[in-house]
Formats: C-alpha cells, structure tokens, sequence
C-alpha cells in the first residue's frame, strides 16, 4: 500500500523565511561545498589496468607463433562488482519522497510565490491610511497699496509695507480609496505675528480641521479599475504557484524515467554479465579441447567475443552508477549526497500488466488539471482586467473637489481651539476639475494595445488544448505501442532462447566445433543478450509511457500519491 506525501506550498515556507525579523546569516559558500567535499574525500581510488602491449588471454597459449601471455592478476577486468559497493535499495515511492521534501529544484521555485505573494500586499497597500506630520516657519513679507489721496493726510497713498511671522503645524490622516478618489482629514494651527502692528490681537492663533476629498467621476472611477493592479498581482502569484507545482511534476517526471532507466540498466548488467559467462564457458571449452578437435582459431573466435562483451560489461555498469548518482543529484537527500559511495538500486519491479484508457476520459481529464491551462486562464483574466482599464482611461478626466471643516481664530491656542471645537465657522469649498488630451492618442493606443493583448492569450488558450490534446493521444498511443513492443521483444526473446538451446543441443550431440559453429554459437549468444535487453528496454519504456501520460494529463503527482496544499494566509 502506498503513502500519500503531501506537499505544502513552498510560498508558505519562504514567507517565513522572508518574514524573520532578524537579519539572515551571512552566506558561506563553503558551509554548502563541505558535504559533498567529505563524502569524496572518502571515495577510495581504485586503480587503472595499464593499456596492453600485447595479447593477454587466459585461453590462449605460447605454442603459436603469435603468443599470448596470461593478463596479470589486478582488479577485475570489468571493474568492481555493484554488490561492492554499499547498496540501498529504494522504491520509487521512497525516493519521490525524498525529493519532495529535499529537491532543490523544487525548493528554488518555491520562492516565487512567496516574492509574487508579497508583489500582492504591495500592491494592496496603496490604500493603506498614511499619518502625516510637519511643523513650518513662514516669513511674509508683503507690499500692499494704501489708501486713498486725502488732503489731510499728504502720505496718504503710498505704498505700506508689512512682515507676517507664521509658526504653523499641520497633521492628520490621508488615504487612497478604492474609488479612484483620495480623502484627507487634517488639523493645522497657525501662529501668526504681524510687523508694524495693524491688528487689535497680535499675534493671534488660527486653528481648524479640514476633510478634503477628491473623487473622479469619469476616468480612473471605481473600485474595479483601482484594484486592478491587486487582481494582477494576485493572478501572478497563482501562476507563479503553477509554476511551483511544474517544477515539481518535472522533478517527479524526471525521477519517474531516471528510476525505469536504472531498472533497465541493472538488468542490463545482469544480461551482460550472463552474456560474458556464457562466453567464457564457450572459451574455456575451447581452450580445454585445442589440439584435439578445435584450432586456435576457434579459440581466438572466443576470446575476441570475451574481451568485446567484457568492454559492454564495462559500460552497462557505469551506466548503472551515473543513474544512481543523477537520483542522488534530483533527490538532495543530506543522508546521501552526490559525492557519497552509496549504490542506489531500485526496488520495484516494473508493471507488466495492460492498461487499458479511453480517450475521451483522458482528454477530459488533462483538460480540467493541466496546470499551463490554468496559467493561461489566469493570464486571460489579467488580460481582461487591463482592458477594462484602458477602456475606462479613454473618458476624460472629471474630478469632484471638495472640503469641509470648523474653524477658530484666538489670542492664543486655546481660545482659538475653543472656537473650532463649536463648529460655528464652517469653511466649505466644492469644484470641478475636468481635463482631456486633445486627441486623447495615448489612451486610444493603450486600449487598443490591451485588447490585442487579450485576444492573443485567448488564442493562445485555443491552441494550448489543442496541444494538450496531442500530448495526451501520443501519449496514449505510447502505451499501446510499448505495450505491443513488449509482447513481440518477449516472443524475440523466446525465439532467440531457442535458438541457442538448438545450438548447444547439436553440440551436446557431438558436432564438429568448426569456425563456422563457434562464430554461430557466439553470434547466437550475442542474439539472445541482444533479445533480453529490448525486452528489457520495451519494458522500462512502457512503464515511462504511463507515466508520461499521467503527466499529459496533468496528474503525476496524484498518480505518485503527491498531495499539494497551499494553505490560506
């Protein structure tokens, strides 16, 4: 029975990471390149075989003219068994889980949701309230024309001069609103000295408390324009978070066919290995019996198929190690870096069983849990949100002005304050502000500009299922194909048996071993590893094929019992 591994947003994990109110350590790359340095320290090397100078076989001897000496007895010729190392077997389900937890791939995208999360609050916090403060020192000094000529007062008519003093201060609260409009409540006071004295109270204190509100009442009206950069920010942030969950199907995906190919390469170093016994047999055969009824032809036929399907051994375990250390790599499990002697094996068996799957189902399906639909239907509303906009920018600018509150003059503050507090002296001030581009180009353009934008991601979306639903038929189609494979390499491999059973069957029965016999008995040999590996090769790609088309449609991670969960904030 397998477990079901849930996935928490990785956005949730950054956020935290991201909201620490103390100061991140300072970043050491070494602390980061230690592990994987240790763990190759420890590596042990293992020797090379020199290049030979001459013929080396266990199976030839010096009598021919063309002797052959024995190899020396150094490391294996294929190198070290697989069973030499440490090995851990895992299932794939175990692996998965590993990488869920650990993946850095995965982990990196998961920061992106995070950083679009906080793009949102951003953009929210333009409505924000914002308390605001200041004091000011103000000197006037002011020209003004005085009184009428009178012939009692010959300097009557010139000009007056006067200096005004001002120590005011002003405070209160301002805020955008989700309208379009801007609303700002503040208390100012004013100390006010005037030079020479004209006025029976000097200097005298002016307070009041004004509200002033201006709303648009055509363009840049309403709270769906206004709030359209919080509905774009938080579309991307859900895309982002689509992309979070690709990064992880592909992390699952990529760890889904490196497992089926590490499956295949340890039967393939099985086949191999079987392969170069058989070979072995024949040649020691050989060499037993040269002289008596074989040649050193014969022999030499054997040994040059030993030594070219030892090479073969070679490759097939290398193949083996860089897949257990390219699962390492996708897993970043700690327990098992890179760099560590760990021998990663699987321990599942693939499915050789049919699937059988409707079409339409599938289509179906893809279509309601492909994550690169649900981006593009998101980018189609954000297209359609900027539209709206550009449409309403095409109005002209019409503001509604306005501002209320009491006011009090006094000899000092409190006198002053006394009459604010009675609200017997209202000022008031309302107004119309309009204004339009002549042409209005600009916003002309941009709604057009959005439109096509719009358009084009509906497009987009268009051939998007259409891709989707070639994804899904081909990979349906891939199933059925690797399935059919898998029954004909299965009868190839049946026939290919066969036919060395027939071979070793006309030996046993005493047939002259002739050059031509042994070449048949090596190629056949040869035949059937061949056979066993594209049965072998059919099989690991059928069980890619279903997986694949778990991807195609949108649900790996629910078909390797994955749950993502993004938790509300």
């Amino acid at each position: 029975m397998h477990k079901k591994f849930v996935c928490g947003s990785a956005a949730l994990l950054a956020l935290a990471v991201a909201g620490c109110a103390s100061d991140p350590a300072p970043f050491d790359p070494q602390s980061f390149q230690q592990p994987e340095k240790d763990q190759a320290a420890q590596a042990a090397a293992r020797p090379m075989r020199p290049l030979p100078t001459t013929l080396e076989s266990p199976f030839l001897d010096s009598s021919s003219t063309a002797p052959a000496k024995r190899p020396a007895p150094m490391a294996p010729a294929t190198g070290p068994a697989l069973a030499t190392e440490p090995v851990q077997r895992l299932t794939l389900q175990e692996i998965i889980q590993r990488a869920v937890v650990n993946s850095l791939d995965v982990r990196v995208a998961g920061y992106q949701p995070a950083i679009d999360q906080n793009r949102v609050v951003e953009a929210q916090a333009q409505f924000d309230p914002v308390l605001f403060a200041g004091p000011q020192i103000q000197r006037i000094d002011r020209m003004t024309a005085g009184t009428l000529l009178n012939p009692f007062n010959p300097t009557a008519g010139d000009i007056s001069y006067d200096n005004e003093n001002i120590l005011s201060f002003q405070g209160g609260v301002r805020q955008n609103l989700s309208t379009g409009g801007k609303a700002e409540l503040r208390y100012q006071t004013s100390r006010v000295d005037i030079e020479p004295l004209r006025n029976a109270i000097n200097p005298y204190y002016e307070n009041s408390i004004i509200l002033e509100v201006t709303q648009p009442l055509l363009r840049n009206f309403g709270t769906e324009v206004n709030r359209a950069r919080i509905t774009v920010a938080r579309n991307n942030q859900r895309i982002s978070l689509l992309d979070f969950r690709k990064a992880l199907e592909e992390n699952v995906a990529d760890l889904e066919k490196t497992y089926w190919q590490l499956v295949l390469a340890e039967r393939d170093v099985q086949i191999q290995e079987r392969l170069l016994g058989r070979t072995m047999d024949t040649a020691d055969i050989l060499a037993r019996r040269n002289l008596q009824d074989t040649t050193r032809v014969q022999t030499s036929q054997a040994n040059a198929a030993v030594e070219s399907r030892r090479a073969t051994l070679v490759r097939a375990k290398a193949q083996v190690r860089d897949l257990s250390d390219r699962i390492k790599r996708l897993m970043n499990d700690p327990d098992m870096p890179v760099a560590s002697a760990v021998l990663i094996l699987p321990a599942n068996q693939p499915i050789e069983q049919p699937i059988h799957f409707d079409l339409a189902d599938q289509v179906n399906t893809a279509l309601a849990n492909r994550f690169d639909l649900a981006q593009q239907q998101l980018r189609i509303n954000s297209a359609a949100v900027v539209a709206r906009v550009a449409k309403n920018n095409l109005m002209p600018q019409l503001n509604l002005v306005g501002s209320i509150g009491p006011g009090g003059v006094g000899d000092d503050w409190g006198p002053a304050q006394d009459r604010v507090n009675e609200f017997g002296h209202i000022d008031y001030k309302l107004g119309l502000q309009f204004e339009i581009p002549l042409g209005n180009r600009e916003a002309r353009a941009i709604h057009s500009r959005a439109m096509l934008q719009r358009q084009q991601a509906i497009d987009q979306y268009r051939a998007l299922v259409e891709q989707i639903t070639l994804d899904v038929k081909t990979a349906q189609r891939e199933v059925q194909t690797t399935w059919d494979e898998m029954v004909s390499t299965r009868q190839a491999r049946f026939a290919a048996a066969d036919a060395l059973y027939a071979i070793e069957l006309r030996e046993r029965n005493n047939e002259p071993l002739t050059p031509t016999f042994v070449q048949l008995k090596l190629d056949t040999q040869g035949k059937l590893a061949d056979a066993e590996r594209a049965e072998a090769q059919a099989l690991s790609n059928y069980n890619n094929s279903i997986a694949s088309l778990e991807r195609a449609k949108g649900t790996i991670l629910r078909y390797d019992n994955v749950l993502m969960e993004q938790e509300s904030r």
